[in-house]
């Protein structure tokens, strides 16, 4: 199947999933989707393998009549054959195509009312391994697909209606199982569950991980090695992550994992047999990993996981006493579970074995407890094979977390250092979520395998000097990334952040006051994603009136207009004066004593705004917070010539607060501001004229802007520290 093909049958799967979705959430519509898929595979592989057992009879196992003596004599062998072999049985009638027909069947007096006969097959399914070896892995699978849920359609005839069309539109997709080279069925089913975590917000990392990571963790732990005895997954989610490592070597003799969540292990479980993993090779289980372990006295040859990040763990004092944990003398914190799952998941390593497990950077550096088993694995054990930043913003749920993947190894073959691989540069940006390339995959796997010393991207440092940094993993520490700067004086410095320090005490003080005044909490820390995150969040709450400021009576203000920027502009026709827009180079130099009118010497501002052309429109606003004109418009006359302009409008500081329009301005892509060196050409007068703008009354528009403005400062204030001590 080429590339091209493979991604038309993706789609085609995805339409069909999206028939369902309806009034569902993506969790809903995805166990039904998936649920039908799976369905499908079953008969599929039941109807080939039953036509395998009947080829010397010469008949065809749809061909069978369940209702005669032959036939219960047919059905009776190969069922026995069946269950042994693939784990389970469908008679003739239960086979997907077998009702997908009947319920799209417009045959005279034949129903095509499937909905209480599927629910039964579904049953039939599970009923038919009990008693057997596959009774656990076949255990309500299908639990999640509640056929009589009002959410498919109000009554039992539209929940038929739409189930037959989603079962017809799988009827005519070809799996081709027959294919053993392929695994189209298993791609596609990958496809799905990564579209679904797309849409499931921070649910996603439940049971996903994306598969550029998925990739990366499976290299690692394959490296050197071309068949394993086991792969283990203590948090294994949909059971990704155990069919990528597959994918890494030529074999894998047993697959192991345990999952929280039921339905996302009654995925795992549908998502192995699926990829044709027998059930007799995989033992997936569902419980709490690190309260209730289920295979704590297995030892597993390759261990990937990606935990949910910093949870929360109840670090029972018992556990003191299990052996998993004892030997550290303490236990990770309740509220961060990160390195609980490190030492459970070194537990189960054997001794020949590799693990690979994604984690927040708090791991390598937060003290208390978490530093003492740091260092207890890196002086007393020596484990820490590699340490490897990953890029922000590609995991779904986690954008703003800082990740990296710790691999240890309890026999290392250089025992002497551990690499550090910082490749938080290399990935493509999207708009929802960053990804690695396969360039970026390969990377990354090539420097590890080859131990690589590379120019601010890896290094290979010494146990000896980790421990001289307090076995603090940093990786910035060990990966330079940036020239050596000029060294400063450091009571400069120190005066520098100190009166950085006096001033973001001063915004902070402001910020809580405007928190308060809205009943939500202020931005209070000094980690730059979330801040931009809390703004972008807060602009939406407030210019769509979701939360309001009140009059200091904590009476309302009045009611907002819909206004464009030309019912509130004074429009002028005349000449600007000389010298009020002028050309530097590429930039444009505004003379803002124009726009102020506090008799100060002239200043001068850059915009990089070049180049201009005729009747394109500038926007300049003053900082002057009591001018007569605080915002001013110019058309320009001539290509490429600045000093002949027309001053085209100018708004009053009674109609607009100057910052209110700056962000008023920014909200709806028209800026161009005075002194900041940001700008947007190409805007014609009508664009000027037609630009929407929310108008309160001046005393709430005030409220607004500072609150947003506060909020700029301190980022500002975030970046000119950083810069200063960098410097």
């Amino acid at each position: 199947m080429s590339e091209n093909q493979k991604k038309q049958l993706e789609q085609q799967l995805w339409n069909i999933a999206n028939t369902l979705r309806g009034k569902m959430n993506a969790d809903e519509f995805r166990d039904y989707i998936l649920g039908f898929i799976f369905y499908k595979y079953l008969s599929e592989k039941m109807r080939m393998y039953a036509n395998t057992i009947l080829k010397p009879d010469g008949i065809l196992f749809t061909s069978i009549k369940e209702n005669t003596e032959s036939g219960q004599e047919y059905i009776e062998a190969i069922k026995e054959e069946a269950v042994e072999k693939l784990g389970y049985f469908l008679k003739p009638t239960e086979l997907f195509s077998q009702i997908a027909k009947r319920g799209n069947s417009d045959v005279e007096g034949v129903s095509n009312f499937i909905l209480e006969d599927l629910q039964k097959i579904l049953t039939n399914i599970q009923l038919s391994t009990m008693g057997t070896q596959s009774e656990e892995d076949f255990d309500n699978l299908f639990e999640d697909m509640d056929l009589n849920s009002t959410k498919l359609g109000k009554s039992p005839e539209a929940r038929n209606e739409i189930i037959a069309k989603v079962l017809s539109h799988l009827d005519k997709i070809d799996f081709k199982l027959e294919n053993t080279e392929i695994d189209v069925l298993g791609d596609a089913y990958e496809y799905l569950i990564g579209q679904f975590a797309s849409g499931a917000g921070k649910k996603a990392g439940e049971f996903y991980t994306p598969q550029e990571v998925s990739k990366v963790l499976a290299k690692l732990v394959t490296s050197g090695k071309t068949k394993l005895k086991s792969v283990y997954d203590p948090t294994c989610g949909s059971g990704s992550l155990l069919l990528r490592v597959a994918k890494e070597v030529e074999s894998v003799t047993n697959f192991y994992g345990q999952e929280l969540n039921r339905t996302t292990y009654n995925l795992a479980r549908m998502n192995m047999i699926l990829h044709d993993i027998h059930y007799r090779k995989f033992d997936i289980k569902q419980e709490d990993t690190l309260e209730h372990p289920q295979h704590i006295d297995e030892r597993f040859e390759a261990i990937v996981a990606n935990p949910p990040f910093s949870a929360k763990w109840s670090a029972n004092p018992l556990f003191t006493s299990d052996d998993r944990f004892s030997q550290y003398g303490k236990l990770a914190p309740k509220s961060k579970a990160d390195f609980a799952f490190v030492q459970h998941m070194i537990h189960h390593l054997a001794e020949n074995g590799t693990m690979a497990v994604v984690l927040p950077h708090g791991v390598l550096f937060r003290g208390s407890s978490e530093e003492h088993i740091r260092k207890y694995l890196i002086t007393e054990k020596n484990y820490l094979d590699a340490v490897i930043g990953l890029p922000t913003n590609i995991f779904v749920g986690a954008a703003t977390t800082p990740t990296c993947i710790l691999v240890f190894k309890k026999c290392r073959e250089n025992p002497d250092n551990i690499l550090f691989i910082d490749s938080s540069d290399y990935f493509e940006k999207n708009k929802k979520l960053n990804r690695l390339r396969i360039e970026d995959v390969s990377k990354i796997a090539s420097t590890y395998e080859k131990r690589e010393v590379i120019e601010k991207y890896s290094n290979v440092v010494s146990v000896e000097k980790v421990i001289e940094n307090d076995c603090r993993l940093n990786i910035s520490i060990y990966v330079e990334k940036f020239e050596h700067q000029k060294i400063y004086n450091l009571k400069d410095i120190s005066s520098k952040l100190l009166d950085l320090k006096n001033t973001s005490s001063e915004n902070d003080k402001l910020l809580e006051s405007f928190g308060k005044q809205l009943n939500i909490p202020a931005p209070i820390g000094e980690n730059l994603d979330l801040l931009k995150n809390y703004k972008a969040s807060l602009k939406h709450e407030l210019f769509n009136k979701k939360i309001r400021f009140k009059r200091d009576d904590d009476s309302n203000y009045p009611d907002w207009q819909k206004l464009k920027l030309g019912q509130l502009a004074n429009f002028e026709n005349g000449k600007a004066h000389e010298g009020d827009i002028d050309v530097d180079g590429n930039y444009i130099v505004v003379n803002s004593k124009f726009i102020s009118t506090s008799g100060e010497t002239a200043k001068y501002s850059n915009l990089a705004i070049s180049p201009l052309f005729k009747n394109d429109i500038v926007l300049v606003m003053s900082d002057v917070p009591k001018g007569k004109a605080l915002a001013k418009c110019f058309i320009i006359d001539s290509d490429n010539k600045y000093t002949l302009n027309q001053r085209i409008c100018s708004i009053s500081s009674d109609k607009l607060y100057h910052k209110y329009l700056y962000y008023q301005l920014n909200r709806n892509k028209y800026y161009l501001k005075f002194d900041s060196g940001v700008g947007q050409t190409n805007l014609k007068k009508q664009d000027v004229l037609n630009c929407p703008i929310i108008y309160p009354c001046i005393e709430e528009q005030q409220k607004i802007a500072d609150f947003l403005f506060c909020i700029d400062e301190k980022i500002k204030l975030i970046e000119r520290k950083v810069h200063i001590k960098n410097n």
